[in-house]
């Protein structure tokens, strides 16, 4: 069970390294403020669109990406139409490390299995997010802000499955906001600690069928809840009336079914950390409001799982205005730096909000596609050359899967075959000739 809870602990604070990765079709490389119609043709196909931290991609006419990858950065979209697809045999779109933020009527349209690792999508003002495959989140957060709406279609044989802390946010806190969720066929499938928050009574959720909380430690067993016939923040006395298969906020849906409260005192957005010049880290965030909040503290680790407070700022207690914040870390650890916020309220109760990772060692250019892996797995072992890197597989009891040994270098790539091993959380492990050490968590799935 230890070792089990060990894995969970890593799986919420891991988040993948946003190296550049290199496998067959076409790679862009933005490194300044871009146009997508400047850079990129109107229908992509097969690309990899890696985005240098602190730039932003703007999606400035209506763009069509089939079998793409989307690694760091950020994406904007103001009332334009991104479509993706896939071409030829059913293929997955990637966003690893990525930041989105639809505008205006803006939508996404997702007619392809679609997987977020370490990512933010924001959706503003009437925009529409659509998935129509299995959307896989990992340690990733989709907000539904003013009133915008996602829409999920499908089978119950694609799933929507929200591992590693992830979140849908459905609203901003504004009791003006009206943003919805409704999931039509496919199975909600949430593991541990993600959620699916409900902010207000005018923000709804909409889904005849149950939702499924999983837990990655085999000895906690499945449950199974239905958000049907309740009568949370409807019926007298509120703005709406009790109806299947709606459920209004404030209310969460996670481990123990369907929780009532507000679940929003801090709206925190715009989350980055970024490796200066100088070798310091600065942290930068905002909040979109905030509810009786008190302190923000800034907590480092360089496993992800014994944290430390290094800092802490004054939160601006009660605003329903966005309200930006910093800090710079002048003497970051050697290696690797994750960081996370742990956001106090006056009352002392608090939450977390997701981990960023800096790694400046050779190891931390090492990174591996596709996650979740069903037939392979490859490692990217990065931009460097000349330094040798023993790759491990291991399983979740600590046995020796795979060794590999390569030297590092641009474009170098190692794959492994995963097809024979029962789905679940693996670990790659990446050790390099001065002894540094990376490991990351790897999900096999079958479905």
């Amino acid at each position: 069970m230890k070792h089990f809870k060990s894995i969970h602990l890593f799986l919420i604070t891991a988040l993948m390294s946003i190296s550049t990765l290199s496998f067959a079709g076409t790679t862009y490389q933005i490194t300044s403020d871009k146009n997508w119609s400047a850079v990129m043709p109107a229908t992509c196909a097969n690309c990899t669109i890696n985005i240098s931290s602190g730039m932003t991609l703007t999606i400035n006419a209506a763009a069509t990406c089939q079998n793409c990858t989307f690694v760091g950065g950020k994406i904007v979209i103001n009332s334009k139409t991104l479509n993706l697809q896939y071409a030829g045999s059913l293929t997955t779109t990637y966003f690893i490390g990525t930041t989105l933020q639809v505008n205006g009527t803006g939508q996404v349209i997702v007619n392809a299995p679609l997987s977020l690792t370490g990512s933010t999508f924001t959706f503003n003002n009437t925009s529409y997010f659509n998935t129509s495959f299995q959307l896989d989140m990992i340690s990733s957060t989709v907000n539904l802000y003013d009133n915008s709406t996602m829409y999920s279609t499908g089978g119950s044989n694609v799933p929507i499955n929200l591992i590693g802390s992830s979140k849908i946010v459905i609203g901003n806190g504004s009791q003006t906001s009206s943003a919805a969720f409704t999931v039509s066929g496919p199975e909600l499938i949430l593991f541990d600690q993600s959620a699916v928050t409900i902010a207000n009574q005018n923000n709804v959720y909409n889904n005849w069928a149950n939702f499924t909380y999983r837990s990655l430690a085999p000895a906690i067993p499945s449950k199974s809840y239905s958000t049907q016939n309740n009568n949370m923040a409807c019926g007298s006395g509120y703005a709406h009336s009790c109806a299947n298969p709606s459920v209004y906020g404030p209310v969460s849906l996670g481990s123990a079914g369907l929780v009532p409260g507000n679940p929003l005192p801090l709206v925190l957005d715009g989350f980055t950390a970024l490796l200066n010049t100088d070798k310091s880290i600065t942290l930068d965030w905002n909040t979109q409001m905030e509810i009786n909040s008190s302190s923000i503290q800034i907590e480092r680790s360089a496993d992800g799982e014994s944290w430390k407070a290094i800092g802490s700022v004054m939160a601006k207690g009660n605003s329903s205005v966005v309200t930006n914040y910093t800090f710079t870390d002048a003497q970051p650890l050697s290696g690797t730096n994750f960081y996370r916020l742990r956001m106090i309220d006056i009352d002392n109760s608090y939450a977390y909000s997701d981990v960023k990772v800096i790694r400046t060692s050779v190891v931390s250019k090492i990174s591996f596609f596709p996650n979740p892996a069903r037939e392979y797995v490859n490692v990217s072992l990065g931009v460097g050359s000349g330094t040798q890197v023993v790759i491990r597989l291991i399983n979740p009891a600590g046995q020796l899967l795979q060794e590999k040994r390569a030297e590092s270098g641009a474009g170098v790539v190692v794959s492994f075959p995963v097809g024979n091993y029962a789905p679940g959380l693996y670990i790659l492990s990446a050790i390099s000739a001065d002894g540094t050490r990376e490991s990351r968590q790897l999900l096999i799935s079958r479905s």
